[in-house]
C-alpha cells in the first residue's frame, strides 16, 4: 500500500479491553457499552451488535453470541433478558479476537470453540460459572497448516474421540480456488482436509461457511461460493448449495433426494439440524431472499419461513449478503415497528441454531413448533423465533440487539459519494448511504491529516467502554450528521452532480429493495435538489434534500430496472447529464439523459444482457465513467467490463493474487485517468491507470489489502460502494469505503509515490 494512507473511520466506535480474559468480569476489562456491573438488564443496556453471526448454548442454557464487528463474545441468559458477560476484544492474544464469526460448544466439556476468522485460527475457551456469570479460565488457539480463515466450526463426539471441524472459507492452492473443511482432534491437531464432498466428481467446496452435525456425526455444509466459482459447461451454476458428508469427506446422500446436495439457494450462509433421528428438521437461512428454509431429516423441502409465493430462482441475483428489508419501510416507525411480529422476511439471516430448553406455547406434540436462534445481519440482532414449518410462519420470542439509529450511527452503510462543491450547502464532505436507517449521513472530514484513536480508556477499574458518541466515532476529528432522505426506503448507490454556478446541484440515489411491484409504477432512481436547511429541518448537517424526480420503475423493459445498485453521472453540457445505473437483477446497464432544468429523465435504452460473454453481466454492482469509457463491476463474473461506446472489453479473471485477478469485484470509481476497484473477497482496493497499451486497457498501479474486523485499524469485512474525490485537506485523493457489517465508513487517501 505504498500510496495509501488510512485517515480514519466514521460511524460506530470500536470496542476494546485491557486483558485477554479479564473482560468476562465486570470492571475488569469489559467492553460493555458503558456498563459498570454485570449481570445487567438488556432492556436497560440498549446493547448494539455489529454483524452478529454465531450462537451457542452452554450447559446452563445461556446463549453465547459472536458479535463479530465488535470483536467480542456476549453471554446472555436463556430468556434473552440479561447480559451476563462480555468476552474478549480486538487483538491477537489468546482470548481476544479479530472477527469472531461462529461458535460451537464442546459436546461434553465446559468449553466454547470460536472461529476467529481475521486472526486465522480457532480458539477453545474453557469456562466456569461464578454464580450467574461465566468466567473464561483458559484460551487455546490452534490453526490448520497453510493460510486458514475459518468461518464455521462444529464439534462432535465420535466413537474414537471428539472431532472439531472448521470451514476454511478462503483457502486455495495455486489456481485451484476450492476451499476446504479441516478436521482436528480434541487437542487441536489437524487430522485431514476435505476439499470435495464425495469422489473426484462430487461436489467441490467453495467458500464453505456455516456447519452443523446430526446425531450420527454427518456434517452439513453451507457451500456458499459454489454458484459463483464452480465452472460447468455453460459457466457457474449461479445457485449455491448445502451438502452433507461424513467426517472423511465421503458423500452422505439424503434418502429423499438423489445425492448429497440438500438445497440450491442464492446465498445459504449456515445450516442447523434441530432435533434428532427421523424427527430432525434441517434449517437453512438464505441471506439473499430473507428466508429460512426447512427440510425433513431425509432432505425433503418442508416449507420456507416466511413464504410469499415467489419462485426462489427468480431471486438468484440477490446474493450480496445484506438481505432484503423485511417490510420495505423505515424501521422504528408506527407503520413498521422494529419488532413487528408479522414481518414477511428475515433481515439478512446469516446464522441459525436450535434454541434448547424453550417451551413453545401452543405447540402440537405430533406436529411441533420448533424454537431457533437466527442471526439477522441487516437488523444487527439475534432473534429467537418459534417456527411452525407447516403453516410457514415464525413468531419472535425475543431478541438481542438494539437499533443503530442514533445520530452519527450507521446501520448497514451502502454507497457513498465524495463532494467538493463550494456552490452547494454540502461544501466539502462525503455522503454515505445509511441503508438500514433509510437515510444519508454527511461526513465532514475535519482535520484529515491525523488524529488519535478514539478507543478511549474510561476511569472505571481499568475498563474501556464501547462509547458510541452522538456524532459517531472518528479517528480524524470530523463529524457525522444524518440527512433525511424522503421517499427512499433503502439507499444504495449515490452520485452527485454539481450545479456549476449557483444552486445546490442534484443528488442521484438508487433505492435497493425487492418490495416494488410492476403495478406500482414508482421509480427506483430518485433525484434530490440540495438546499440549505431551514432552521429545525435538519439534525446538524445544514442541508435539506427535496425530491424532484423519480425514474426507473420495476420491470424488464426500456427505462425499467430491478434492484439498482451503483449509479454514475456524466455531464453532457447545457444542463444535461447521462445517467448510468447498474441494473443488478436484470444483468445490464440502464441509461437515461437527465435534464436539470426540467428535472426529468429520458430513457436511452439499456446496454448489455445477462450472461458470461463480453457485454454479458451477472449481478453488475457498480458503474463509473472514466476517460476511456464506462466501467462496470461485473461482480459475479469476477471481472470488470469497459464500454467504449460501441464494444465491450473484459478485464480480469477469478483469483486471489491481486492485479487483474478478482473475486466479487463489487465497486468501481474513476478519476483523472485512474480506476479504483474494490474487490470484496480479498478486501482490497486496487488502483489502475487507464492505459490503451496495457492488457485490457488497465495497468495495475497499487493495492491496499485490509481484511479484518478492527475498524480503528482501517480494516474491512463487508464493504460496498466506494467513492473517490478531493474533499479533505490531506494530500492525494480521498477514498471512502462504507462497510456494511462493521457499520462504519472508512476514509483513506491515495497519492502516487514513485
Amino acid at each position: 500500500m505504498d500510496g495509501f494512507d488510512f485517515r480514519g473511520y466514521y460511524g460506530s466506535r470500536a470496542t476494546d479491553g485491557t486483558g485477554p480474559m479479564a473482560s468476562t468480569r465486570p470492571g475488569d476489562g469489559a467492553a460493555t457499552d458503558g456498563l459498570s456491573s454485570l449481570p445487567s438488564s438488556l432492556a436497560a443496556v440498549g446493547l448494539r451488535l455489529a454483524s452478529p453471526v454465531g450462537t451457542a448454548q452452554d450447559e446452563e442454557g445461556n446463549v453465547w453470541i459472536a458479535d463479530a464487528g465488535h470483536n467480542r463474545l456476549l453471554v446472555v441468559d436463556g430468556d434473552l433478558q440479561r447480559l451476563l458477560a462480555v468476552v474478549g476484544g480486538v487483538g491477537t492474544e489468546p482470548g481476544r479476537f479479530d472477527l469472531p464469526m461462529r461458535l460451537a460448544h464442546h459436546p461434553t466439556a465446559s468449553a466454547i470453540y470460536v472461529a476467529d476468522t481475521g486472526n486465522g485460527r480457532l480458539q477453545r475457551l474453557d469456562y466456569e460459572y461464578d454464580g450467574e456469570r461465566p468466567r473464561v479460565t483458559a484460551a487455546q488457539p490452534f490453526a490448520a497448516a497453510g493460510a486458514f480463515h475459518p468461518n464455521g466450526v462444529v464439534a462432535h463426539e465420535y466413537w474414537d474421540g471428539v472431532r472439531v471441524i472448521a470451514a476454511d472459507e478462503f483457502y486455495r492452492a495455486g489456481d485451484d480456488l476450492r476451499g476446504r473443511l479441516v478436521v482436528f482432534d480434541e487437542s487441536g491437531e489437524q487430522v485431514r482436509s476435505i476439499r470435495t464432498v464425495g469422489d473426484d466428481h462430487g461436489t467441490p467446496l467453495y467458500w464453505p461457511q456455516g456447519l452443523d452435525v446430526d446425531d450420527e456425526g454427518r456434517i452439513y455444509v453451507a457451500n456458499t461460493g459454489y454458484g459463483v466459482l464452480h465452472e460447468g459447461p455453460t459457466g457457474p451454476p449461479k445457485l449455491a448449495t448445502v451438502v452433507r458428508c461424513d467426517r472423511t469427506g465421503g458423500a452422505a446422500p439424503f434418502e429423499g433426494r438423489s445425492d448429497e446436495v440438500l438445497a440450491e439457494l442464492p446465498m445459504p450462509r449456515d445450516v442447523a439440524v434441530v432435533g434428532s433421528g427421523a424427527d430432525a428438521q434441517i434449517f437453512v437461512p438464505d441471506a439473499a431472499t430473507g428466508r429460512v428454509h426447512a427440510y425433513t431429516s431425509v432432505g425433503i423441502a418442508d416449507g420456507a419461513v416466511p413464504e410469499d409465493g415467489e419462485d426462489i430462482r427468480t431471486n438468484a441475483a440477490l446474493e450480496d449478503g445484506i438481505g432484503v428489508p423485511h417490510d420495505g419501510r423505515q424501521p422504528g416507525t408506527d407503520a413498521a415497528p422494529a419488532d413487528a411480529g408479522d414481518q414477511d422476511r428475515f433481515r439478512g439471516p446469516v446464522g441459525i441454531a436450535g434454541f434448547e430448553g424453550v417451551s413453545v406455547p401452543d405447540s402440537d406434540a405430533d406436529d411441533p413448533t420448533l424454537a431457533v436462534l437466527t442471526a439477522e445481519a441487516l437488523a444487527g440482532r439475534i432473534g429467537a423465533y418459534a417456527v411452525d414449518v407447516h403453516t410457514e410462519s415464525a413468531r419472535r420470542l425475543g431478541s438481542v440487539g438494539a437499533q443503530r439509529d442514533r445520530p452519527g450511527q450507521f446501520s448497514a452503510p451502502t454507497g457513498s459519494t465524495v463532494v467538493a462543491d463550494p456552490e452547494s450547502p454540502l461544501g466539502r464532505c462525503a455522503l454515505v448511504g445509511d441503508g438500514g436507517n433509510g437515510r444519508l449521513q454527511r461526513v465532514d472530514f475535519g482535520d484529515a491529516t491525523g488524529g488519535t484513536d478514539d478507543r478511549t480508556a474510561v476511569a472505571d477499574g481499568g475498563r474501556v467502554a464501547d462509547t458510541e458518541g452522538d456524532r459517531g466515532g472518528t479517528r480524524a476529528g470530523g463529524r457525522v450528521d444524518p440527512v433525511a432522505l424522503p421517499a427512499t426506503r433503502f439507499p444504495f448507490g449515490l452520485a452527485y452532480w454539481p450545479a456549476g454556478t449557483g444552486g445546490g446541484g442534484r443528488l442521484f440515489v438508487t433505492d435497493y429493495t425487492a418490495h416494488y411491484r410492476e403495478a406500482d409504477g414508482v421509480g427506483q432512481v430518485h433525484v434530490y435538489a440540495v438546499d440549505e436547511a431551514v432552521d429545525g429541518d435538519d439534525d446538524g448537517a445544514g442541508v435539506s434534500l427535496t425530491l424532484v424526480d423519480s425514474f426507473g420503475p420495476w420491470g424488464l423493459g426500456d427505462g425499467e430496472v430491478k434492484l439498482p445498485r451503483g449509479v454514475a453521472v456524466d455531464p453532457q453540457g447545457e444542463g444535461v447529464a447521462r445517467v448510468w445505473v447498474a441494473d443488478s437483477a436484470n444483468g445490464r446497464l440502464a441509461v437515461w439523459d437527465y435534464d436539470r432544468v426540467l428535472d426529468g429523465a429520458q430513457a436511452r435504452g439499456d446496454r448489455g444482457c445477462f450472461g458470461h460473454v463480453d457485454g454479458g453481466f451477472w449481478n453488475p454492482s457498480d458503474v463509473a465513467v472514466g476517460e476511456r469509457g464506462v466501467y462496470v463491476a461485473d461482480e459475479n463474473n469476477n471481472r470488470l467490463q469497459r464500454f467504449d461506446g460501441d464494444d465491450w472489453h473484459c478485464v480480469g479473471q477469478p483469483g486471489y493474487d491481486g492485479g487483474r485477478e478478482f473475486l466479487l469485484p463489487i465497486s468501481v470509481a474513476a478519476r483523472d485517468g485512474r480506476v479504483f476497484v474494490l474487490d470484496l473477497v480479498s478486501r482490497s482496493v486496487r488502483v489502475f491507470d487507464e492505459d490503451a497499451c496495457a492488457d485490457g486497457g488497465l495497468r495495475p498501479v497499487d493495492e491496499l489489502r485490509a481484511f479484518g474486523g478492527d475498524a480503528a485499524a482501517g480494516e474491512l469485512w463487508l464493504p460496498y460502494l466506494l467513492s473517490v474525490g478531493d474533499a479533505s485537506d490531506a494530500p492525494g485523493v480521498d477514498i471512502v469505503v462504507p462497510d456494511s457489517t462493521l457499520h462504519v465508513a472508512q476514509h483513506y487517501t491515495w497519492e502516487r509515490r514513485d
